[in-house]
């Protein structure tokens, strides 16, 4: 398999959905910093793999880009019952992973979700082998079986005016490891810098190439069900690319 798997079309054998990208200068600056991050990777990457999610739909709108890196290894685990999970389930496992242990009572009270819908997302885990019962407590298996995504990345594009789109480059915070704004503003006004290193968020610029003027800062994952999301639909990509059968 390639060392980059493009995932830019609606597929609803994963459960992924993009939005029709449209033709302009905007889009041909996308698929500029697309193939100049994915010749920067397979130059300096040799244990991990790349997806390029574009414009995928998510929860909160839809970024020009995502790049997730991973591990050839996230498929080791997979199985049939993985490829059942939904939303609500990803959700029961991504507060499972920061709350370390908790019963059912708990993840009731916290996350809001009905009782049944509560133990049917426990029960598909459960049998997906991604978490696991014990003493009275469920937690997550040891996440390096669980989750293969070493680095996710969030780029928003947007053509000279950067600052418009300094909010929707931190929104993107909740999922990404790493959240950029991409512009072709050679030179972004010194409060525009400021606002992004302020917020944790990184910039970069195009004029003869692309230059990383602000370096975003880097949040743990998972963040979120959403950075599981990414994870799953990597999986799903692969298990169905290799045709791959399940005892």
């Amino acid at each position: 398999m390639s060392q980059v798997i493009f995932l830019n079309n609606n597929d609803p054998n994963i459960g992924l959905h993009t939005r029709s990208a449209t033709m302009g200068n905007e889009y041909a600056l996308v698929e500029q910093f697309i193939d100049y991050y994915c010749t920067r990777f397979t130059r300096d990457n040799k244990k991990t793999q790349l997806a390029v999610f574009v414009e995928p739909r998510i929860e909160s709108g839809f970024p020009d880009i995502v790049f997730a890196s991973y591990l050839p290894s996230i498929i080791d685990n997979w199985s049939a019952e993985r490829e059942q999970l939904d939303t609500n389930d990803l959700k029961v496992l991504s507060f499972l992973g920061y709350s370390q242990n908790a019963n059912g009572a708990k993840i009731i009270s916290k996350l809001g979700l009905p009782e049944k819908q509560t133990i049917t997302s426990l029960e598909k885990l459960l049998s997906s082998k991604l978490i696991l019962y014990r003493k009275n407590c469920w937690k997550v298996r040891d996440l390096r079986d669980v989750f293969s995504i070493t680095k996710l990345v969030a780029v928003e594009a947007k053509l000279n005016n950067v600052s418009k789109v300094i909010e929707q480059t931190h929104l993107n915070t909740w999922f990404a490891s790493h959240s950029y704004a991409l512009t072709n503003s050679v030179r972004p006004q010194r409060e525009t810098v400021k606002a992004f290193s302020k917020y944790g968020i990184g910039l970069y610029c195009k004029g003869s190439q692309f230059k990383k003027i602000v370096k975003a800062k880097q949040y743990t994952l998972p963040s979120s069900y959403l950075s599981f999301q990414f994870n799953e639909w990597i999986g799903k990509t692969i298990a169905h690319q290799g045709g791959r059968s399940y005892a």
